[in-house]
């Protein structure tokens, strides 16, 4: 059976826990604990905010929204709410741009400018692209 696409213009949002390797290769409990935490906030702040997870990368995350406001309000406060786990070091990033949606996942030019803008996030931070900045 073929598979359905679609295509949309959507904000892109991707997120790691900085440091994440270093913290499995010394204490692997410690780490699959930051990863269970950071999923247990940051999903019901996605779908908060009219956003869909689409999956996880290791101890990344992929979403996207709507709009460009809705992924960056979210991603402020996912960014809040963790701010006094000093392990929890989450580097996000956010670009609005057309996607590809195949088989539950999700392709495109904005998934791929989101995940290449997001190791420019400093640790706790947010980098978003020039589209984003000028939609909100």
């Amino acid at each position: 059976m073929p598979s359905t696409i679609k295509r949309q213009s959507a904000a892109v949002m991707f997120t790691d826990i900085a440091g994440y390797t270093s913290i499995m290769a010394s204490d692997e409990e410690k780490a699959l604990s930051l990863l269970q935490d950071k999923r247990k906030i940051l999903k019901p702040l996605i779908k908060q905010h009219d956003g869909i997870y689409v999956k996880g990368t290791g101890d990344g995350t992929l979403s996207y929204f709507d709009s460009a406001y809705k992924a960056s309000k979210c991603a402020k406060l996912f960014q809040e709410s963790i701010y006094d786990n000093e392990n929890m070091n989450v580097r996000v990033g956010i670009h609005v741009g057309d996607i590809v949606l195949r088989d539950g996942d999700v392709f495109g030019d904005g998934v791929n400018v989101a995940s290449r803008i997001q190791p420019f996030s400093s640790p706790g931070g947010i980098c978003v692209s020039n589209t984003v900045r000028d939609a909100i």
